[in-house]
């Protein structure tokens, strides 16, 4: 897993490296890169020696890690985004559980047709670096790398006004689901047939994003994603993630993270009975929520 991060880590940084390049070289043709990166490394521990009200020794940390190189000349605009995190805690003598492990990679190519409006292709890969497990200290696998990973790539329109705000409306589009891993591919996880590599569905897909400073430096994010297929338009597969930033100074800072996801082909652990034991699986809401305080370096122009 941590070749993993490394790998994706140096590919970003030659990446950087170039566009940083082409900026310098083209700025005389009326080209614009806009290329910029912000990195972020938050860590909780507690230590206690003889503490009368109990309790145990805690540790817990996440970084993240984002960037962005956004090209503009004339009626062409090429936007590209890469985020990454991956967090782990330990409570007392447990082992190492994960709390946070993403990968999205997106690219929208957009051509200006009328004030504010623009057609566009776009593709989005969601994925994650390590292996996943149903509960914390489990021994069975639900999840690794590419192991899901989702492909979502359409043509439509964008309404971009600002640069703080941007809606999508793609009606023709792409959702592959892969599952690499031939274990989970043997059983037919996320609604891969058992024994296949992927899966493809038509549909349309919407994605919303809203990003704005609400006060001197706090910055509110929100990105809402929907895919559905043109089978099943009853049911759509929904991505929201809220996230908000609070800039202590040039290298504090604190942020509130909320996750929220629903995929029909996904199946988690449910209570049918109502006993409180899990004995069976179904589509459910998952939600993750954050809160921490930490290290925060930023790099050139953040998107």
């Amino acid at each position: 897993m941590i070749k993993k991060i490394l790998v994706v880590a140096w590919a970003v940084g030659l990446s950087n490296l170039a566009l940083a390049q082409t900026n310098d070289t083209t700025a005389t043709q009326d080209t614009i890169w806009r290329v910029g990166s912000k990195m972020s490394f938050l860590f909780n521990q507690v230590a206690l020696t003889n503490w009368a009200a109990g309790g145990n020794n805690s540790l817990a940390w996440n970084a993240t890690g984002e960037f962005n190189a956004n090209y503009k000349k004339g009626k062409l605009a090429w936007d590209n985004y890469l985020f990454m995190g991956y967090g782990t805690s330990k409570q007392g003598k447990d082992p190492l559980n994960k709390t946070d492990d993403k990968i999205l990679i997106s690219t929208n190519v957009g051509y200006d047709i009328s004030k504010s409006w623009y057609g566009i292709f776009n593709a989005n890969l969601r994925t994650q670096f390590a292996n996943g497990f149903t509960e914390d200290n489990d021994s069975l696998r639900n999840s690794t790398f590419m192991a899901p990973g989702y492909l979502v790539a359409g043509l439509g329109f964008e309404f971009k006004p600002s640069d703080n705000f941007f809606l999508k409306l793609e009606p023709v589009a792409n959702k592959t689901t892969f599952v690499l891993d031939d274990s989970l591919s043997a059983v037919g996880a996320y609604g891969v047939a058992p024994g296949k590599k992927s899966r493809q569905e038509f549909g349309a897909f919407l994605a919303l994003n809203y990003k704005k400073e609400i006060l001197k430096n706090v910055t509110f994010n929100t990105l809402y994603t929907m895919f559905g297929d043109y089978r099943n338009l009853a049911v759509w597969d929904v991505n929201w993630d809220l996230i908000l930033d609070l800039k202590v100074n040039e290298f504090l800072s604190a942020n509130f993270t909320v996750n929220m996801i629903y995929d029909q082909d996904v199946l988690v652990p449910v209570d049918t009975s109502g006993d409180g034991i899990k004995d069976g699986t179904g589509p459910r809401v998952q939600f993750r929520q954050a809160l921490g305080v930490g290290l925060t370096a930023t790099l050139g122009t953040t998107k």
